[in-house]
């Protein structure tokens, strides 16, 4: 391909391809056109890829040139200008196409090469002025700043689906247990009045018995609790002794003593 670039380059000249304002960002070779006297001002391009020669490089920035007929590889007009120049003979050295090479923000050398035998490498710059062999009017462009990647914002964790978010209504909020005050039914924790909810346990000296109901919890008609009446064959003190041998044992002193008293009275009479 590289042998048909100046064919190419040709084939663009003779077109009049117009030359791009701007070579920013150029991946290839970027060139400068300065047209000097000619009124054209300075004008970049750029030729993307590798080009083969200078003059390929040339026309792949998108200008057009001719060449002398009796001087193959001699560049005598770009974009049709000097319109002046029979583009026959070289041009004299006061009025003509002078070609540099340039490091991209660098300076510019005179090439010692002609346009069609440069292979000008990838990222450099090459150079046309016209008039007494003056450089460029601009020094050889340098690349433009490649922008640098901003840093992403982290978005929010989301929740997961069907999931309130914390303290929004419908979550699951956390519960107090086993503190004061909470109240909680079957925990055995006190309540915000003081008392506990546990199940009441019998005070001292009282026993619970099962009522003919059934039901647990309330004291009995035998406790031996005060005020409570003894069932039948306990003792009011609780201590197990059967009332009636107590009521047997009065009942033969009061008669022992009854006996003793008619046997008294008896004797007093018959002295």
């Amino acid at each position: 391909m590289k042998a048909f670039a100046p064919l190419v380059a040709l084939g663009l000249a003779l077109l009049g391809a117009p030359a791009p304002a701007s070579a920013a960002g150029c991946s290839g070779v970027t060139v400068v056109v300065d047209f000097g006297s000619l009124g054209g001002g300075v004008r970049t391009g750029c030729a993307p890829g590798d080009p083969a020669s200078g003059l390929a490089a040339l026309g792949g920035a998108g200008f057009a040139f001719d060449l002398a007929s009796r001087q193959p590889g001699f560049v005598c007009r770009i974009n049709g200008a000097p319109a002046s120049d029979p583009c026959v003979n070289a041009a004299p050295n006061t009025a003509y196409w002078s070609y540099w090479h340039g490091a991209p923000g660098g300076s510019w050398s005179y090439s010692s090469a002609g346009a069609s035998g440069y292979d000008p490498a990838p990222g450099s710059v090459e150079g046309w002025a016209f008039g007494a062999g003056g450089q460029p009017g601009i020094a050889p462009p340098a690349p433009a700043p490649q922008p640098q990647p901003q840093p992403q914002p982290v978005p929010p964790v989301q929740p997961a689906p069907n999931q309130p978010a914390p303290n929004q209504p419908g979550a699951a909020q956390p519960t107090s247990t086993g503190q004061p005050g909470a109240g909680q039914p079957g925990t055995g924790q006190p309540s915000a009045t003081g008392q506990s909810d546990a199940p009441a346990q019998p005070s001292t000296g009282e026993s619970v018995a099962p009522t003919s109901a059934g039901e647990s919890g309330q004291p009995s008609a035998t406790s031996s609790s005060a005020g409570v009446v003894p069932t039948a064959g306990q003792s009011p003190d609780g201590g197990g002794v059967p009332v009636g041998l107590i009521v047997g044992v009065g009942v033969m002193a009061a008669l022992g003593a009854a006996s003793w008293w008619v046997a008294r009275r008896r004797a007093e009479s018959g002295s």
